[in-house]
């Protein structure tokens, strides 16, 4: 009796998605053997920075947990330390320009990762490093580096993938997980386009010294997202968490330092408004130019108060030149402080999806505003869905495609225009009456969405 074949699934792009979706194809092998290869453009693993901070949803842990081994699974406190009970809470609270309370949804507290993920009821979230998560989810893992795929050719066996060095592989099933310009995407669903909000924004991953997170702390409390609303449609947004780091360059007080991602938000129109008598020349290849100009919005756009002073304080920390320090900074491209447009793909805004060998996941199909936190955890709960599916592969049936498609859409295009609808309300210049409405509106729904929780917790308790 001759012995079937093993089939071949290669994954484009070792991002979280993709390698989620590669350790649960192996961890799985039990059930459905594949026979799985990763492939990424980057042409190493510190080929470039991966940011500091995401929000791990209770949704997005429990689809991890699914995917991982158990090797991999001890590890991830690495990337998602416990949270410190008195100490820090993982949630959000928003504040207008001069930090009086508007909302704070309530959490359900946790211990650890897998506490969080047998939540089900409501959203919580355990702040986690990106940049050690992927680390974590790398061990293990045999990454083809320096492996752009430009382009594939699709046929009733399989599909061959051909990629910019000159060289081309053969697979069943092909996966793109490559981002949001995906070539992959590009090819399959050409009418699919990427939408330009009009809205900037610009990031940075800093060390805090104890005495600015202090300040932070006296106007947020010790909540590790803080969101601040401006009145021009500007908007701040510092991630964090409370737990002391190692310092990466020499202080003279010795105090400890906390990690956080800074992110300024701003209607792109701004760009060519000159706010400043003496503006400079804003060049995206000059972070220190890109801080300044942030440091002058800021200044402009918010009231002369103790929250303006703190924010632009915590901008002056950014770093305004990539470190040469191979052993602390050994990316190539160190946390580059750039404007760049806030934009989305909504997958539901094409007439149809003709589901075939060539699936995709994460970004290349549903990239997202950062604004709610969404994009990472779907693009997990893809590689959990995807990876169920594929247990129902033959070879001559590959409709279980189309049921993960058709999941996948329903559940991403509504956080798509979630996430969408959230960033455009809070990026409208308002005035003293709108102001108020906007205030207002913000409060009614914290007393709401607080006492829900309240009789939540009440009626299901035990």
């Amino acid at each position: 009796m001759q012995q079937e074949k093993i089939p071949t699934i290669i994954i484009v792009g070792a991002g979280i998605g993709g390698l989620s979706l590669y350790h649960a194809l192996i961890k799985n092998k039990d059930k459905k053997e594949f026979n799985v290869k990763i492939y990424e453009r980057e042409s190493s693993p510190t080929d470039r920075w991966q940011g500091y901070h995401i929000a791990l949803s209770n949704y997005g842990a429990k689809s991890l947990l699914n995917c991982v081994p158990s090797s991999i699974a001890s590890n991830l406190p690495k990337a998602m330390p416990n949270p410190i009970p008195d100490v820090e809470t993982h949630g959000i609270t928003i504040t207008d320009q001069i930090g009086n309370v508007l909302l704070t949804p309530p959490i359900k507290s946790f211990k650890d990762v897998y506490e969080i993920a047998k939540i089900s009821r409501g959203l919580s979230s355990i702040i986690t490093y990106r940049n050690r998560l992927r680390d974590v989810l790398l061990e293990g893992v045999p990454v083809q580096w320096n492996k752009k795929c430009n382009k594939y050719v699709e046929t009733q066996e399989g599909v061959w993938v051909f990629f910019e060095d000159g060289s081309q592989e053969f697979c069943n099933i092909l996966v793109g997980a490559d981002g949001i310009n995906s070539p992959i995407r590009k090819q399959k669903l050409p009418e699919l386009q990427i939408v330009n909000y009009g809205i900037t924004h610009v990031s940075a991953d800093v060390s805090v010294p104890k005495h600015l997170m202090d300040k932070v702390n006296k106007i947020h409390g010790n909540v590790l997202i803080r969101k601040t609303l401006g009145t021009e449609g500007d908007s701040t947004l510092m991630t964090t968490r409370l737990i002391p780091i190692k310092q990466e360059q020499n202080d003279e007080k010795n105090e400890p330092h906390y990690r956080a991602t800074l992110v300024y938000s701003y209607p792109s129109e701004l760009d060519n408004v000159n706010v400043e008598s003496d503006k400079v020349k804003v060049d995206d290849n000059d972070p220190e130019s890109v801080i300044e100009h942030v440091k002058r919005l800021i200044r402009t756009l918010r009231p002369d108060c103790e929250l303006t002073n703190l924010l632009v304080e915590l901008w002056n920390l950014a770093p305004k030149t990539v470190s040469n320090d191979p052993i602390n900074f050994p990316f190539k491209n160190y946390n580059p402080v750039q404007r760049r447009m806030m934009r989305d793909i909504d997958p539901m805004s094409i007439k149809s999806w003709t589901s075939s060998r060539v699936v995709l996941l994460g970004d290349a199909a549903h990239a997202m505003s950062p604004i709610l936190g969404l994009g990472a955890n779907n693009a997990i709960q893809d590689a959990d869905k995807l990876s169920q599916a594929l247990l129902k592969y033959t070879d001559n049936n590959i409709s279980f495609i189309e049921e993960y498609e058709k999941e996948m859409l329903k559940r991403t295009s509504a956080d798509v225009l979630k996430s969408r609808t959230a960033t455009f309300k809070t990026s409208m210049p308002l005035g003293p009456f709108g102001i108020m409405i906007r205030n207002s509106i913000l409060k009614t729904i914290n007393v709401m969405i607080n006492f829900y929780s309240f009789a939540d917790n009440l009626i299901f308790k035990n």
